[in-house]
Order: C-alpha cells, then structure tokens, then sequence
C-alpha cells in the first residue's frame, strides 16, 4: 500500500502482446502529464491490481484482479491472453484501478475496430470514457500515434452516453486550443463537424425533454448544442438565434432552458453586434439570481466585436460596472475568443498597473490573469513577447512567485506540443479531408 501512500502520481500501464503465443508482457512507468521534461531517473513503480476483459470473454463486471503487477519488479509476463487472433484485451474492468494503459498498435486498432461496430455498448461505459482519455492523454505526450485518437473518436457517431462524450469533448477542447490559430483549423472544424453532427440531429437541436429523470441526457444535449454551435453543424447557429429573439420579445427567461443558455448566449454574440450585446448586458445588471449573471458575463467575451472586446476588458476594472472579483473571469472569458486573445493579451500588457492597483486588496487574482492567458499562447513569438513581460515587471509579480512559474510552465508545454504534434495533426487531418 506505500507505494499508492507515499508517494506522488500514478502508473501507466504498458500491455505489449505476442499473439503468436498469446500472451503479453505487462510493464509499468509514471504518468507524466508534461511533455517538457525528461523521463524519471527514479523509475518509482507500484503494486498495480491487473484486471482485464476480452472479446471472447468480455467480462467486464469482475474487478476482481486477475494478477498484480509488484514492485519494485517493473515488467511480468501474463500467459493465456486472447483465445483468438483478433480478441481484443481491455485492462483495468469498470476503471477499478488507479491507473493509464497502453496497448500495442494493434491491440488498439481492433478495440477501434470493435467500438465502430454494432456491439460497442459491450464494452461498459466506464471502459469506454477509460479508453478515450487515455488514448488521449498518451498521445500529447507523444506516447501514442494521434491518428489512432483521431480514428477512435469516429466511433462517436453511435455513442449516446453523456460520460464518453464528455471525456472526447474535454480531450478534443485541448486540440482545439493548438489548432484554432494554425492553418489546419479548416479541416479540424471540418472533421469535428463530422463527429457531433449525427448526435447533434439525434437530439434535434434545441429541442427540450422536460422529463427530469433523463440528467445524463439534459448534460449531453447542453455539451453536444455549445460544440455544434461552435463548429456550426447544420442548423445550430439559426437555431440559436431563434431562441435569443423569442427571449427579447418576452419577459421570461424560460423561453430557453437554463442548460442551454450558455451555447445559446454565446452562439448569438458571436454572430450578433452591438444590439445582441447591449440586451445581454442589461439582462445581467438587472438579474439578481446569481447563476444567470455568471453564465452571461462568463459569455459576453464570445463577441467577435473588437472595441466591444475592449470596453468590456476596461469595464471589468470598473467596479460600478462589474464586481472587483470577477474581473479575472472577464479577462478570462475574452482571452479565450479566437479574436479576443489578442486583444486581452494587449489590455493585459499595456494594463498592468491598471490591472495591479484594481487587485490590490487580492493580489493573489493576478495569478488568475496570467493563467488565463498563458493557457492560449501557443507560438514561439508569442511565448517571448509572455516572457519579457514577465522579466520586465518581476516587482509586480514577487508576491506571485508560484502563479507566474507555473504560467511559464504552461506556456513551454504548449510550444512543445506545436513543436512535436502540430504537423502530425495536420497530416492526419490532410487524409481524412481527402
């Protein structure tokens, strides 16, 4: 038990097969989740619980392991594994286990296979939110072929589950942040419409089911709604605006579902102009239920508009204009726009003093801006231009020392993953568009 207690992280499991003899060789390594540093002299291993599920055995409800990977013994061999050729292996039933796994190419390859056809459901929902995250989170730390996340995800077409498109929607949010100022951002909308487009028509848009029973399925359609609109599938965006004008001929707000109202509000604004806008913003002064006036101002930074972008950025230091502890989830909010970025990462540097002295009573919120902005920078030019401005004012940020150091972590992992992933997405990308 020590080695879950005593010490830091987790392991990822390595399932290499020999399907000649039908058996595979199990290791283990620390997950590590960046992609700046080298790999752990220390080599720290854990007692690992192995349960698995096969295709010709697909028994998923036992979680009882089978074997125990132990330490400090890093590698076993696990004999009897897949009755037939093409019998897929999933380790760790129901994500019983504290741990990653990776699989040999083809082992991957045929749990891809199989979740493309009709008796995905098979494998449980756990296993399946298990084998998306970690394909993810192998892949951007270059342990796994990205193509093989790519073509995993082409499954989504069947999944009606909320908890396996939660964890792609989460896993792709990540690509879409390195992609949306590169020129393969044209293909990646292209293939992302391709994947929430049949689940996107499934629910019928915006229609509302108003029995309270079905949670999963309320969550779903709100996450499935905000990407389709996002990515414009079919007829999200005329949809959206339909709503929002029934909203302004009527006083009640139940005229769009509040699950819905985040995708809708942001939708409209970055599509819309100033009347949009300004309708918005009055509906946030005069609300007085708390959820309301987070989701607005969390979506008043989707304008596309820039001197809106702008007004709103100086509003936000303002504190008859919006409250001294929501500033940074302003800032946030605009820096996350395609277009505002640019104009938050100028307020930012240009509005230092501004923003140091409105933050004087919690300094700490400082750390909130330099999050949000490091989060999005994504090039080499522009990862100078964060570190010259950090070297410039080391005064302003001593009392921050932790924030602005893991800002300019941050920031390194997102240039290394431009430099390691960028062009293979974009090849993958190149083929699918063919």
């Amino acid at each position: 038990m020590d080695t879950w207690t005593v010490q830091t992280g987790y392991p990822v499991i390595n399932v290499m097969r020999d399907y000649s003899k039908k058996s595979a060789s199990i290791s283990q390594h620390r997950h590590l989740r960046d992609i700046i540093y080298p790999k752990d002299a220390s080599k720290p291993c854990w007692w690992v619980p192995l349960s698995y599920s096969t295709k010709s055995n697909p028994n998923f409800n036992s979680t009882t392991p089978k074997h125990w990977l132990s330490c400090p013994e890093h590698s076993q061999t696990i004999e009897d594994l897949g009755d037939e050729k093409n019998d897929w292996v999933i380790f760790n039933n129901k994500m019983a286990g504290i741990y990653k796994v990776n699989y040999d190419e083809r082992n991957w390859n045929m749990i891809t296979k199989f979740l493309q056809g009709p008796d995905f459901q098979t494998i449980p929902t756990l296993n399946r939110v298990q084998i998306i995250s970690d394909a993810a989170d192998l892949a951007y730390i270059g342990n796994l072929k990205y193509e093989i996340f790519f073509e995993l995800l082409k499954y989504l077409k069947q999944e009606t589950e909320y908890m396996p498109w939660k964890a792609a929607i989460d896993k792709t949010d990540v690509i879409t942040k390195h992609l949306k100022k590169s020129a393969s951002y044209g293909k990646y909308k292209e293939y992302m419409r391709h994947l929430l487009t049949p689940i996107y028509e499934k629910f019928g848009g915006f229609e509302v089911t108003t029995d309270p029973e079905k949670l999963d399925y309320i969550k779903l359609q709100a996450l499935i709604v905000s990407r389709s609109c996002a990515f414009e599938v079919a007829n999200c965006v005329t949809q959206a605006k339909t709503l929002f004008n029934k909203l302004k001929g009527k006083q009640s707000d139940n005229v769009i579902p509040k699950d819905l109202r985040s995708a809708v509000y942001c939708t409209v604004l970055k599509h819309g102009g100033e009347a949009e806008w300004d309708f918005l913003w009055n509906k946030y002064q005069n609300s007085n239920v708390a959820t309301e006036k987070s989701t607005i101002l969390t979506n008043l930074g989707c304008t596309e508009e820039i001197w809106m972008l702008t007004r709103y950025l100086e509003w936000s230091l303002n504190d008859t204009q919006i409250r001294r502890q929501d500033s940074s989830s302003v800032f946030a909010s605009v820096s996350r726009n395609n277009v505002g970025y640019f104009i938050a990462k100028n307020f930012f540097y240009n509005n230092l003093d501004k923003v140091y002295k409105h933050l004087l009573t919690n300094k700490k919120t400082l750390s909130r801006y330099l999050s949000a902005l490091s989060n999005q920078i994504t090039d080499a030019k522009d990862e100078k231009e964060f570190d010259r401005f950090i070297k410039g004012n080391k005064k302003t940020f001593v009392e921050i020392k932790k924030g602005v150091d893991q800002s300019l972590e941050t920031v390194k992992i997102n240039i290394q993953w431009q430099h390691t992933h960028a062009e293979e997405i974009a090849n993958i990308l190149n083929k699918y568009s063919k």
